[in-house]
This record gives C-alpha cells, structure tokens and sequence, in this order.
C-alpha cells in the first residue's frame, strides 16, 4: 500500500470491457485496488474514468457499478465519461478536479501503465501519487507487444500533448 498521504481524489482509469459491458480481469484488478485505496482512507472520491462504449456500457459506468458492489458509496464516486485514451483520461480529469483545487491524486491504473499515466496527468497540471495494480507477468511475445505498445503510445501521447492537456 502506499504510505500515508492525504489525498481528495483518487483518479482510476477505464479500460477495455469484456462481454455485455462486464469488466474485464484488468478493470477489476484496477477497480479493486481503487476501492481498496479508498476504504484505507487514501482519498474522499474516486473519479472514474472513460467514456468508450462497449456493448452499450462505458467504462466509467461499470467501474463505478463495480466500486458501489465493493462498499464504496455512491457519493464518493464522479464519472468523467468522455475519454477514450489516457491523454484523455488525463484532460478530462484535470477539466473536472483542478478547478476544484485538486492536484495531488491517488493515481490508479495497472502497474505496467503507470508510467505512461504519471506523465500524462503530470502534464495535465496533477502531482500524481502511483497506486499501481499489480498485473499478471507476461513472457515472450505478449510481453513484447505490451512493451513496444507501452513505449510507442508514451511517444504518441507526448507528441500529441503539446496544448491538448492544459487547462
């Protein structure tokens, strides 16, 4: 866990749904390390991220239906529904909490993400504290394309921040 810190916000990111909108092993891993975060008294909210639709339910919507299953209650969750990558997780999180004052967040997402989110929401105005969710470990080949999928999105997304995550 992560050493005591106070922070308003805990920040989870979306991410691919299964079947009928369900979560899949990752948003549940990520989905339950936020409300674990939360019931440690790490921050007030969480503010669930993602606006892709997937057979009908986006992201945000069930990671939250999720978090409300988890105890955490419904007054404590906020929905940013209109991303659909990280940059834009990023974006649309700081349209939403920094004008509230909110910089320092708890941020959750899979461990082998983490990088690539810090610098997006450090770029958006946040001081990000990693809430990683640990991942299964991959070996050859799909860990290869994770890595190289990771590093080339991290390039994109700088290229693509240039003005786009100010706010």
């Amino acid at each position: 866990m992560v050493a005591s810190v106070e922070l308003s916000s805990l920040v989870l990111l979306g991410c691919r749904l299964g079947r009928r909108g369900a979560l899949s092993a990752a948003g549940r891993r990520r989905a339950a390390r936020a409300a674990e975060a939360f019931r440690a008294g790490l921050g007030k909210q969480i503010l669930a991220c993602g606006g892709k639709s997937w057979s009908g339910v986006r992201e945000t919507d069930a990671l939250c239906a999720f978090l409300a299953e988890a105890g955490v209650p419904e007054a404590a969750l906020e929905r940013e529904p209109w991303s659909r990558s990280t940059q834009e997780n990023a974006h649309f999180a700081a349209q939403i909490l920094l004008p509230h004052g909110t910089r320092r967040i708890g941020l959750v997402t899979c461990d082998w993400h983490m990088p690539r989110a810090l610098r997006n929401f450090e770029a958006a105005g946040f001081e990000p504290i990693a809430i990683p969710a640990p991942a299964p470990r991959l070996r050859g080949l799909p860990a290869l394309v994770r890595i190289v999928r990771e590093r080339v999105s991290f390039v994109v997304d700088y290229a693509l921040s240039f003005g786009f995550t100010s706010v």
